[in-house]
């Protein structure tokens, strides 16, 4: 496994590492989060241990692990505005390039064929934005194209705009009846930013950012004992509970749901190997989303919080 990945998402790199020897990683997949430079490392490891022809250690030396990490791999390829375009359109994701992609599906290939699919720019990248390329480059990959003077290569989320409905519908076939030697790959920042048609065929990951927060889980961990068991009886209680911590403590909103959703995190990292609850608690992050946009359009805090509550009794 990648070390750096490792040591900040092991829970996740550990997800899939365990599927991939299992044979039982799904052929299409959405990571969904704010940094995308991270989002990017995770698709290419993915795509690294798809294609080790030996452990899949970190230090592998083989062909395929080295071309993956100088990102020349002929059999993984990144699909944006900018990069494999098949036509002179620099402001989508085309029908064409599309088009091109199924048709080398045609082709037999000794390899596994990986398609990552994600908006992108060169541009001179912000102070934070260096900080998330740099990060990137402690990976050991290397991005699709190579600095021209002061302007990086800077992945950004896939969206409707971007990956336009015509072009995604192009792709439902070879989602619906997949090639057991090909996986695709969505990068976005939002998985409700892909086209919904796609989003049925795939299988969401969070990928959350790096940085660290001291989140404190004790004062509603209590409720989650019996998880994925949750009493209705208590849903007001654990709602009164994050609103009381909330105001007591002068705290955001969002803090309360942040720290919800790394107490699910650390969840699957004790649990990675199992593969039913690992679901259930990505689904749960993704209600964890939901309630964030319901802050977001300033919905009363309580109610929110009776929202996720209900959910967790009821799903």
């Amino acid at each position: 496994m990648n070390e750096v990945l490792d040591k900040k998402y092991n829970y996740l790199t550990n997800f899939f590492k365990t599927a991939i020897e299992q044979q039982r990683l799904f052929h299409s997949l959405i990571l969904y989060g704010s940094n995308n430079y991270i989002q990017y490392a995770v698709a290419l490891e993915i795509a690294r241990l798809l294609n080790c022809k030996e452990d899949g250690s970190e230090n592998c030396s083989c062909q395929n692990c080295r071309w993956i990490r100088e990102n020349r791999h002929p059999a993984v390829m990144t699909i944006s505005k900018i990069d494999n375009k098949t036509d002179s359109s620099k402001t989508v994701i085309s029908e064409e390039q599309i088009n091109y992609v199924l048709n080398t599906l045609f082709n037999s290939s000794d390899f596994h064929r990986v398609f990552i699919f994600c908006d992108a720019q060169m541009k001179n990248l912000s102070n934070s934005e260096l900080k998330e390329y740099n990060e990137f480059k402690s990976t050991g990959f290397n991005p699709p194209q190579e600095n021209n003077n002061d302007e990086i290569w800077y992945p950004k989320g896939i969206n409707t705009t971007c990956f336009s409905t015509v072009a995604a519908n192009a792709m439902l076939k070879s989602i619906e009846e997949p090639q057991s030697d090909v996986t695709f790959i969505f990068l976005t920042n939002n998985k409700d930013d892909i086209l919904q048609t796609i989003q049925s065929r795939s299988q969401p990951f969070s990928v959350p950012d790096t940085k660290i927060e001291d989140y404190r889980t004790d004062f509603f961990s209590g409720y989650f004992k019996n998880y994925p068991q949750f009493n209705i009886n208590s849903a007001l209680d654990f709602a009164n509970c994050l609103y009381s911590y909330q105001t007591e403590n002068n705290l955001e909103p969002v803090y309360i749901i942040d720290s919800i959703q790394y107490y699910l995190l650390e969840l699957i990292k004790a649990n990675y190997s199992n593969g039913d609850l690992v679901k259930i608690i990505y689904k749960d992050i993704e209600k964890t989303q939901q309630t964030k946009k319901m802050l977001e359009a300033y919905i009363k805090e309580q109610t929110a919080y009776e929202d996720l509550a209900f959910y967790f009794c009821k799903r």
